[in-house]
């Protein structure tokens, strides 16, 4: 069989569908998959793809040499926000198994399968269709291979150490870094900021956050793989498609929403956070996040569409 991943990512848009789409790559070369991303993205993007079989590739620009792609194809999986749903009807005519990645109920797609990835995937009022399958909610949350099985995680009785990972957007670095500033003041915290231009690997990642006491995140990918590790979390929203991931995730126990990048008091109401949270609770909400998100997301997926 041969797979075909198609997605997008860079600096100005960050790399949360790219580092999904990596997982479900790993996945299908596991199962001995032939298969390939093709990624619409600038190069800031090589760091996550080594040892990945990949093309970088404005597919949307040049769909018909993609169709055209497709002929030998036997699983085709988009995740965009960017393509139309014409696009999304060509590949369910081509391939045998296509496969859309959603976060919102963005189309109504038309033959194939969906997946929304998320916490919050099964609570969304998808249109039943007869040719459309779809696989919702936390037990298809798709993580990098470096994710699927992490030692448990030791809960430290005093912070010590914080991680602030707002994602691959340079434009979020002055907040980061304005907050670490903040924080320096008010408690004596060892504080790591990610950096786009860093280029970590999904080892690096996971290393900084096994060590991690607590990590103040954006709302995107990464909250999952914070999960995963149950790292304590603190989540901010840089953006509306984000909004759900914490919401939901405040609502489960395993993470704090803070609220949005822009709100003026945001630097107090995370201090606020940090001040009244106790050692039991930073327990359950670990527990918590890694009873979520199992890591089994990937191979619950692969069961499907190699049936």
């Amino acid at each position: 069989m041969k797979a075909l991943i198609l997605t997008e990512a860079g600096k100005s848009i960050g790399f949360g569908h790219l580092t999904r789409c990596i997982g479900l790559y790993q996945g299908l070369k596991e199962k001995n998959i032939d298969a390939k991303i093709i990624v619409n993205a600038d190069s800031t993007v090589k760091h996550l793809l080594k040892g990945i079989r990949y093309k970088r590739f404005n597919w949307l620009k040049n769909r018909e040499t993609i169709f055209r792609g497709l002929k030998n194809i036997d699983i085709a999986i988009i995740d965009s926000y960017l393509a139309d749903l014409d696009f999304y009807k060509k590949i369910s005519e081509i391939v045998k198994i296509p496969v859309y990645i959603d976060d919102y109920k963005r189309l109504n797609y038309p033959k194939g399968i969906v997946i929304n990835p998320s916490i919050y995937g099964d609570k969304l009022n998808y249109p039943k269709k007869d040719d459309v399958r779809y696989l919702l909610g936390k037990d298809y949350i798709i993580l990098r291979k470096e994710f699927w099985n992490v030692p448990k995680k030791k809960i430290n009785k005093e912070i010590k150490n914080v991680l602030i990972t707002f994602g691959g957007m340079k434009s979020h670095q002055d907040l980061a870094k304005k907050l670490a500033k903040h924080l320096k003041n008010k408690f004596n915290f060892d504080i790591y900021v990610v950096e786009p231009n860093k280029n970590f690997t999904a080892k690096d990642m996971l290393k900084l956050m096994l060590e991690s006491d607590l990590c103040i995140s954006g709302g995107g990918q990464t909250t999952y793989e914070l999960a995963r590790v149950g790292v304590p979390t603190i989540g901010i929203c840089f953006a509306e498609n984000q909004l759900n991931n914490l919401v939901y995730g405040e609502k489960e126990g395993y993470l704090k929403f803070a609220g949005w990048f822009n709100d003026s008091a945001l630097e107090n109401k995370i201090s606020s956070i940090i001040m009244n949270s106790i050692y039991n609770e930073f327990v359950l909400m670990s527990e918590k996040s890694r009873n979520i998100v199992d890591g089994k997301g990937v191979k619950r997926i692969l069961n499907v569409l190699l049936l």
